[in-house]
């Protein structure tokens, strides 16, 4: 089975290309930069260039992954707002037309998107949510809605599955390490303390990929982790992660988050109770169901 993998030199995109590859499956990378990139994976990872044109080698790719886009996490700009929403619609139409040119009839289309799809301008989450449930209206919500709507570009290809992976805030090792220096030092966090945090490891969003590929899926699924936590109860287990004297944990007023960081206070203010319902109904199990043992099982 040959997949190609859009996106595939970021920290996520590494953990999924070398899953893949070490499970036997053809990988190929898309980059638009080959000679940065050309001895980032194994041998057996082939590294491609967005303007390759070479249908003989490529026709016979069965499954298309796609998780670029530009980074959220930065400041909002005017300009930089447009880059989050255009990369991930452009990369969309840019991965169909790489498709046409390479003669290739994808079975299956996994597209990154976010649980961000269900945030709300209000900023009052006293409700839950799943795969089911209605879409939110904020910037990042309207950045996943397009996401999503814009793979169906892909509907082309007859009998296609298409996936959306609705992630929610991949634990890193050097995020983590920078939060509990905060928590360490009592700086005050933004965050609301009753909303949820909708974490997941990465090792269940590369496993999550797996079983996608294992089974006959289409549609939304939440991946976060199973164990619902408050922002409360995260910040919390990182103190107690790191062996903290300090048991308490103190939050930025609501309005004050707002006035700080203007509409990116929807990054810090999310917190409806996200389910991974579809997820589990699916028969996946997920490798990490508490945050304590995610914690303890950071790679990077």
């Amino acid at each position: 089975m040959k997949i190609i993998v859009a996106g595939g030199t970021g920290f996520l995109g590494k953990k999924i290309v070398s899953s893949l590859a070490y499970k036997g499956y053809n990988v190929c990378v898309l980059t638009r930069n080959l000679h940065k990139h050309k001895n980032t994976f194994s041998n057996n990872v082939n590294v491609i260039d967005w303007s390759t044109i070479n249908p003989s080698f490529l026709s016979d790719t069965n499954i298309l992954i796609k998780l670029n886009g530009e980074k959220v996490d930065q400041l909002w700009t005017k300009s930089v707002k447009r880059k989050i929403l255009n990369s991930r619609i452009d990369s969309t139409k840019m991965l169909f037309d790489f498709c046409v040119r390479n003669e290739i009839i994808p079975e299956k289309f996994i597209n990154a998107s976010a649980v961000g799809i269900y945030a709300k301008e209000s900023a009052n989450y006293n409700f839950s949510v799943d795969e089911n449930s209605e879409l939110g209206n904020t910037f990042l919500a309207k950045v996943c809605v397009e996401n999503e709507r814009n793979a169906d570009i892909f509907k082309f290809f007859e009998d296609i599955d298409i996936i959306q992976l609705r992630i929610g805030v991949v634990l890193q090792k050097k995020i983590i390490n920078l939060l509990s220096l905060n928590l360490l030092l009592s700086i005050p966090v933004p965050g609301n303390k009753n909303h949820y945090f909708p974490w997941v490891h990465a090792d269940d969003i590369v496993g999550f990929i797996h079983h996608s590929l294992d089974n006959n899926l289409i549609g939304a699924f939440n991946l976060v982790g199973s164990e619902l936590t408050t922002h409360d109860t995260f910040f919390k287990s990182i103190l107690k992660h790191k062996k903290s004297i300090i048991s308490w944990v103190i939050f930025l007023p609501k309005f004050l988050i707002k006035f700080m960081f203007c509409n990116m206070s929807e990054i810090f203010l999310y917190g409806p109770k996200t389910k991974p319902s579809r997820t589990l109904e699916s028969n996946y199990q997920f490798k990490y169901s508490s945050l304590q043992e995610a914690l303890l099982n950071l790679s990077e």
